[in-house]
């Protein structure tokens, strides 16, 4: 844990350790933290980021080093170097007791009290570090340096005796600790299926990196492997934790962008790893280090600094944060017109593929939705006789309002070519009663037509509309004429040149089934309008 300078600035000034200020420049070096000041990280262009915090203290805080850890069963878990006793063991690096576990109260306003010890069996006389627990309580891992080398830590796992309850017991090492370098900051996921945790170990990018391990359902280990993403840097990335829905990972970082040392970062978690890696922004983040974020809820939580109004070294302190309310705003919109499509069914997912709404949009093709910063949305359109689309945008948490439309194609009719003739093939088109107004639900099959006259630009079509046998000859013979050249003048009034329709009625003269008696069925199958594709069109697609 300590860094090769640290050990320097001991041998050379463990004499002068008496001093306060020294003890504070000590633990600076040792721990690679600044002391509020601009490290070559320093971004000036950071500002809020979007996010919006608030600030307070903690009533735990002293005078020593204190550290936010972990929730555990309705309490908040810290470690300090607070003094226990007259005779607390110091420290030689630090110059301050040993660092131990604490269990604190959580008061309502979320304020913490009452630190107490968190266990005498892990009281070592040794440094004790990050904590983590399992959701059921009885399992947990946590940090202590190496005996006798206070300036390497390993990962151990502890069992919680089930009939004395708050006895840890079983304390075994873990498989992957070495005495050539750290391992800290353990953090289990929701599931307690992944373990985070930070260490300098071979094959790191820079210093520390975040890395994962899975943990099988019989208990067993997978192998260590680094976070997906370009988290790590060529710097320290230390104290990873995941957010209570588990979509995003919290860290601390000196190597990325920021306002100097460590600044706290987020990244939302995806199929294909770790993304859009962005600064908490200057509510929260100073020129001192910030670490150990901690979200008790969707908008609050803990977090550590070194700021230099807190009261020691390292103060918890916790936060509230307000976000600004988002939507999602567009129309559905007809791709050869550019017209609305009222009553299309539309869906919003999120960044794991999770439906978050469905809505028809209205009269004027609009449709809205609340989004939340961050995310990866779909938007899916559906509606008959369309194709589906599809439009994919990203939040951020600085924009209210995002505008996406959504444009869908008809779908063309299939060309049907037999012995006899080549057609395009659709349902019925109906007319009202004795007229050659056409029926609004026979519209999508009309625009199927459209769309595929549009993708065959030199196709020609015999427009032959037909009657039943019903009224006489003559009548009918008008009628389906009426019909045809209605049938045309829709089509035209969608953008399809008129010389390349022909209109012709064939009243009752051409009967699809032979019938003197007709059923109902069997008048409207008889009833009918059909595209031939005339024989001088050249190519058909």
């Amino acid at each position: 844990m300590y860094s090769p300078k640290a050990v320097q600035v001991y041998q050379t000034s463990q004499k002068m350790i008496k001093y306060p200020l020294l003890l504070v420049a000590i633990l600076v070096a040792f721990t690679g933290f600044s002391q509020n000041g601009k490290t070559d990280n320093f971004n000036s262009n950071i500002d809020d980021n979007g996010f919006r915090f608030e600030i307070l203290t903690t009533g735990i805080n002293t005078s020593y080093s204190d550290y936010g850890s972990c929730l555990f069963r309705d309490k908040f878990i810290s470690y300090s170097s607070r003094k226990i006793g007259a005779f607390a063991r110091q420290d030689p690096i630090t110059g301050e007791p040993f660092t131990n576990l604490f269990c604190n109260d959580i008061l309502p306003d979320w304020d913490l009290e009452r630190p107490l010890l968190f266990s005498y069996v892990l009281n070592k006389n040794e440094n004790l570090g990050t904590v983590t627990f399992t959701e059921d309580g009885f399992t947990m891992y946590f940090t202590t340096n190496l005996k006798g080398n206070t300036q390497l830590f390993q990962l151990f796992m502890a069992k919680m005796d089930p009939v004395k309850l708050g006895r840890w017991e079983n304390i075994t090492p873990m498989s992957f600790n070495s005495e050539s370098y750290s391992i800290e900051n353990p953090h289990l996921s929701n599931d307690g299926r992944t373990l985070y945790f930070a260490s300098d170990m071979p094959g790191s990018v820079g210093g520390f990196d975040i890395y994962k391990i899975k943990i099988m359902e019989d208990g067993t280990f997978g192998p260590v492997e680094a976070v997906e993403g370009n988290i790590n840097t060529v710097k320290d990335e230390k104290f990873p934790h995941t957010s209570p829905d588990g979509k995003f990972l919290y860290f601390a970082s000196n190597g990325h962008p920021g306002l100097g040392g460590f600044d706290i970062f987020k990244t939302r978690k995806t199929r294909e790893g770790y993304k859009h890696i962005v600064n908490l922004g200057n509510t929260l983040n100073s020129t001192a280090d910030e670490v150990a974020f901690i979200p008790a809820e969707e908008r609050l939580g803990y977090f550590t600094s070194n700021r230099s109004e807190g009261e020691g070294s390292f103060d918890i302190y916790r936060y509230t944060e307000s976000r600004l309310e988002q939507q999602v705003t567009g129309k559905v919109l007809d791709f050869d017109t550019g017209l609305p499509l009222a009553g299309t069914s539309v869906q919003l997912t999120d960044t794991d593929g999770n439906e978050v709404g469905s809505v028809l949009s209205d009269s004027e093709g609009n449709f809205q939705f609340q989004v939340l910063p961050f995310e990866n949305y779909t938007l899916t359109a559906e509606k008959d006789g369309f194709q589906t689309g599809f439009t994919m945008f990203d939040t951020d948490n600085k924009t209210e309002i995002f505008q996406q439309d959504v444009i869908l194609k008809i779908i063309a009719a299939e060309i049907v070519t037999t012995e006899e003739k080549t057609y395009i093939k659709i349902e019925n088109i109906q007319f009202d009663f004795d007229s050659a107004v056409i029926k609004p639900n026979s519209t999508i099959t009309l625009n199927k037509v459209y769309r595929t006259l549009r993708e065959n630009p030199e196709m020609k079509v015999a427009i032959n509309a037909h009657t039943d046998n019903r009224g006489n000859d003559s009548y009918n013979q008008r009628l389906s004429l009426a019909r045809a050249k209605s049938t045309v003048d829709y089509l035209a009034a969608k953008g399809i040149a008129g010389d390349r329709m022909i209109p012709s009625g064939f009243g009752e003269s051409s009967p699809l089934i032979e019938c003197t008696r007709c059923t109902e069925e069997e008048h409207e199958l008889n009833r009918r309008v059909e595209f031939i594709v005339m024989d001088e069109s050249p190519q058909i697609n």
